[in-house]
């Protein structure tokens, strides 16, 4: 990473730095440049009992390696304080996750002292606004061995983004690859955007309650959308459990609380795609694990 570097002996306290990065105040309303800093954070280990938790609200069984999804869990905190520096333009606060790319290089075991670090990485124009990504690293802290890597794509909607005459936009064309699946129905709780939350530390208020997400124009609560990937992955089973590994998914339809949805995979050449579906056909998520 060529961006000048900020070390930290620890993660960011979460509850402090989701504030900071929610706080409107002093953000510009134009194009801005983001800021060229890397922030890295030593001495990084996952919590046993936030694992726990977070293997208990995903579906994951303990096998003494993290789950393929979770190292973004601990890069969080630096995600938000990337989203709270003074010279980031914009309020973190209805800033969207669109997409998400994953590359794991060696399974991490649960126990491993790492080294964590996240710089933006790219920022362009699109239809629905402004999309920039944010680079996380995650490297094994005796040795700095590359471990896993991932690219956070993040949108902040455009005040033009609806089609001016209001027309709705026609269904995408049936997936091919998914025609012989056959689809696993899940009922997903009110509570699970909390449960998630009290794993991954991530208070949202639109995930946690109806009352809290109605303000950001949601009726009922929406499920996070890496709790969303990481049941996905847990429910893939083996086929996750591999040392080198590429996820990717794109998130679509928010998934709001509580809902019934449905899973499908498709088995292809090098891999396996997957996605959830509304019950009205509309996708979520869909993503591809090899």
């Amino acid at each position: 990473m060529s961006a000048p570097i900020l070390d930290l002996h620890s993660l960011p306290a979460m509850p402090a730095t989701l504030l900071r990065a929610a706080n409107p105040f002093g953000k510009s309303r134009g194009r801005a440049t983001l800021p060229a800093l890397t922030l890295r954070a030593h001495g990084c280990r996952a919590s046993p009992v936030l694992l726990e938790r977070y293997r208990t609200a995903c579906g994951f069984d303990a096998d003494g390696f993290l789950p393929l999804p979770y190292p973004q869990v601990l890069a969080t905190p630096l995600h938000l304080q990337l989203l709270g520096l003074p010279d980031f333009p914009y309020s973190a606060m209805g800033i969207v996750h669109v997409r998400n790319l994953i590359q794991q290089h060696r399974r991490v075991p649960d126990t491993a002292g790492l080294t964590v670090a996240c710089r933006f990485d790219g920022q362009r124009d699109v239809p629905a606004g402004q999309e920039f990504d944010i680079e996380t690293r995650v490297e094994a802290q005796e040795t700095g061995e590359l471990l896993w890597q991932a690219v956070s794509t993040l949108l902040r909607r455009g005040a033009a983004r609806k089609d001016k005459d209001g027309a709705r936009k026609a269904p995408p064309p049936e997936d091919p690859r998914f025609a012989s699946s056959r689809p696993a129905a899940w009922s997903i709780p009110a509570d699970t955007g909390r449960r998630y939350a009290r794993a991954s530390g991530d208070f949202n208020p639109i995930h946690l309650t109806a009352l809290t997400a109605k303000p950001f124009g949601f009726s009922r609560a929406i499920a996070h959308g890496m709790w969303t990937l990481a049941r996905c992955v847990a429910e893939l089973g083996e086929a996750a459990h591999a040392d080198a590994l590429r996820l990717d998914c794109d998130f679509k339809k928010p998934l709001l609380l509580p809902s019934r949805v449905t899973f499908q995979t498709a088995r292809e050449s090098a891999g396996v795609a997957f996605r959830v579906l509304s019950e009205e056909g509309k996708p979520h998520l869909v993503g591809r694990l090899g």
